[in-house]
């Protein structure tokens, strides 16, 4: 297959581990636009463009099949790598890409600068959302990436985008508490 060297590619998923004898993997979805791991689908697995020969759901995850890997020690080889699709519009104006995020400052609903979103992490889907770490004076702190906690939200004329976050109670313990000017 060819390298690889399309900017236009965006994390979908990531290899877990080879399946079987036939050159299947084990692919843990990172994303789920409809249509991106269908058979005949073109992605980037590493560094190499490869098509989707075979998908099905296993567990929790993606069994996929690939050209050009025919058998185990080839699906061995794609351990830990990470799998490339199109970027494509999200229909959401509410979504965002991981990537997206990665850099924003970070704004408590009350006004308070609480830092600026240095990754995501991913959880097992079980969890039902991933974790926002976000740098702060030397050290991070984790915030779940789930939407009662957290918008992006434009400000100013620039319409720059900021991490609106309401954390939950006790999330930032340590942190000066903020009291409404006319609280008894």
């Amino acid at each position: 297959m060819e390298p690889a060297g399309d900017a236009a590619t965006v994390l979908i998923g990531r290899v877990v581990k080879a399946h079987g004898i036939r050159g299947e993997v084990v692919v843990h979805p990172l994303s789920d636009v409809p249509g991106r791991f269908d058979v005949g689908t073109e992605v980037v697995v590493g560094d190499t463009r490869r098509v989707i020969t075979a998908s099905r759901p296993h567990q929790g995850r993606l069994l996929l099949a690939f050209e050009g890997v025919a058998d185990r020690n080839a699906a061995e080889r794609l351990r830990g790598r990470e799998v490339l699709g199109p970027a494509v519009d999200l229909e959401d104006s509410d979504a965002y890409y991981a990537h997206e995020l990665v850099g924003l400052p970070v704004r408590h609903v009350d006004g308070r600068d609480l830092g600026e979103v240095s990754a995501l992490i991913e959880l097992p889907e079980a969890a039902g959302y991933d974790l926002l770490e976000i740098a702060r004076d030397g050290g991070s702190w984790l915030l779940p990436a789930a939407e009662e906690f957290a918008e992006v939200v434009e400000e100013g004329d620039d319409g720059a985008l900021v991490l609106l976050v309401e954390p939950p109670d006790g999330l930032l313990d340590g942190e000066p508490e903020v009291v409404p000017p006319d609280a008894p």
